[in-house]
């Protein structure tokens, strides 16, 4: 049995700003949707002092390209999320 994770989490959680990433899943409307859960390290209100735009930005452009060229993964909803 294998414990790796898929390429995408292991992309996105090499972004420095970014504390882990994972996967749930939302049953809508009779169609199951992959969402692509990343937690990051800052406060993610653009008010914030130590809201981190790049980091944002990273994490959408890796995703964005993990899904594109390095998997045939389909994610429905991409959410990234301050520490609890």
């Amino acid at each position: 049995m294998s414990h790796d994770k898929a390429i995408v989490r292991k992309q996105v959680e090499r972004i420095d700003g970014v504390t882990k990433a994972w996967f749930e899943w939302i049953y809508d409307e009779g169609e199951l949707l992959k969402v692509l859960v990343v937690e990051v390290s800052f406060d993610t209100d653009p008010n914030s002092l130590h809201f981190r735009r790049s980091v944002i930005d990273a994490i959408v452009d890796t995703a964005e390209t993990a899904f594109e060229e390095e998997t045939t993964m389909v994610v429905s909803h991409l959410r990234i999320v301050p520490p609890p």
